[in-house]
């Protein structure tokens, strides 16, 4: 996804920032991986429907990976600035969930000094068992071929 965001500025930490700033560039790409769908009503809807998704920033703009996702109309669940209350609140009441559904599973950069990669990974922790209620994958290696399946391909690559 390639669509530009206008900065977001903190009234705190940005309060001498400009605001007349341009939209910045901003590309995510971005890999479904599982659907669910819920018994539960929402909204006009008989049914919910969700989406585990691979998300790979591009750019890094504030709050790009909600934004973006946002502007898609597939806001990530327990997002209460850019998010769906009606959803984030079946979330709350019907899984015991209230957290924002956004996990950094994998981070690469380059080291600031030597410019070798870094790379970090992390678990699902607290989400495994909301994972295993959906029938979606908890184990690391299945993370780690999505990754390079998707996001290391030759079609990726600039």
């Amino acid at each position: 996804m390639d669509y530009p965001l206008k900065e977001q500025l903190d009234k705190i930490a940005d309060k001498f920032s400009r605001t007349d700033k341009a939209p910045q560039q901003a590309v995510t790409r971005y890999q479904p991986l599982q659907q669910v769908e819920l018994p539960v009503p929402v909204s006009k809807y008989p049914t919910a429907r969700y989406s585990l998704v691979a998300l790979q920033p591009l750019t890094g703009r504030k709050h790009q990976l909600r934004r973006h996702l946002a502007h898609l109309r597939y806001p990530i669940v327990g997002d209460t600035s850019h998010g769906d209350g009606k959803h984030n609140a079946l979330f709350k009441q019907h899984l015991n969930c209230r957290r924002l559904l956004l996990v950094a599973k994998q981070l690469q950069l380059p080291h600031p000094v030597t410019g070798e990669t870094l790379q970090f990974s992390a678990g699902l922790n607290e989400l495994e068992p909301l994972f295993d209620h959906f029938g979606w994958p908890v184990a690391e290696g299945y993370y780690q071929q999505q990754f390079a399946a998707h996001f290391l391909e030759e079609k990726w690559q600039k």
